[in-house]
């Protein structure tokens, strides 16, 4: 084996370590292991039973490097990056695979790219629309519920305690978080979780309609008058402030367009109610007098 002098390993420890500084952009991970070594190998000069005291400095190098390569490697299994869509806007993000991910108003996602390949998955907050490249596991978290596929589209509504997943292409499987309870769907089955976390199936939907808001469209069959206008809300990025007391049910559909009054109407006025808006730029619903 080469000696360590016939390395140039005769200089300060220190400034050793500062050449390898940043060690990840330099060298790679097995060629500092492999010098970690030489050090380690190196003869240890002896003045009776005194080690050498620029040997004990770089045992101690070694031991300094150890510990920053095991807080890199540690570290990035932490790593998150996120991508966020905020209120009146939509995003799209393209995951390390090439799953491709559309996010509606007020939503996020975050996951780990360093250990992509080794667990794709998703943390989610929000509304999001998913097209996943066929592959290993790919599972999307929420506080309420998990989904797991393997390549698939499918859309995720998880709002508050409201979790439902409906099923474009492939099959999806859903676990609830509290009951733990678990099922399969496949396209156009679509599952929500009641307030218990119990699940609730749908055999037969559109799944397409689900995924409206993507392009721009409101798509209501049967919800309610707060719900429709929470998503207005949420979609404009305004404040909307419902005074109305109305329990009423509404099914519709309509493009998103550019005055949010335009959509406002053609919701409120099947119910007589009307809309005001204040200076704070906010809209007030209230019965029509």
């Amino acid at each position: 084996m080469s000696s360590l002098n016939d390395k140039g390993f005769n200089e300060d420890p220190v400034n050793f370590i500062n050449k390898l500084k940043p060690i990840e952009a330099k060298r790679s991970k097995e060629a500092v292991w492999s010098t970690l070594e030489l050090m380690l190998d190196k003869p240890l000069k002896k003045q009776g039973n005194v080690i050498s005291k620029n040997s004990r400095k770089w045992q101690i190098a070694a031991s300094l490097i150890f510990v920053m390569l095991f807080a890199s490697v540690f570290g990035s299994k932490f790593y998150k990056k996120s991508v966020r869509a905020i209120a009146g806007k939509q995003e799209i993000a393209f995951l390390p695979d090439g799953s491709e991910v559309h996010l509606n108003s007020k939503s996020e996602i975050s996951y780990n790219p360093i250990w992509w390949k080794v667990n794709r998955e998703v943390d989610l907050k929000g509304e999001a629309f998913f097209k996943v490249k066929k592959g290993k596991k790919f599972t999307v978290v929420s506080n309420i519920g998990i989904t797991t596929v393997v390549g698939t589209s499918f859309n995720i509504f998880a709002r508050n305690n409201h979790y439902v997943v409906t099923c474009l292409t492939g099959k999806v499987k859903v676990v609830s978080v509290k009951t733990k309870q678990e099922t399969l769907i496949t396209p156009n089955q679509m599952v929500r979780f009641s307030d218990d976390g119990k699940i609730q199936l749908n055999s037969n939907v559109n799944a397409k309609l689900a995924t409206y808001w993507s392009v721009g469209k409101f798509v209501f069959t049967q919800v309610a008058l707060d719900e429709v206008l929470s998503e207005i809300e949420l979609r404009y990025g305004v404040k909307i402030e419902n005074l109305s007391n109305s329990k009423e049910l509404y099914t519709g559909n309509f493009n998103k367009e550019n005055d949010i009054e335009l959509a406002l109407n053609l919701v409120c006025k099947p119910f007589g109610l009307e809309y005001k808006k204040l200076p704070s730029g906010a809209y007030l619903i209230q019965r029509t007098l």
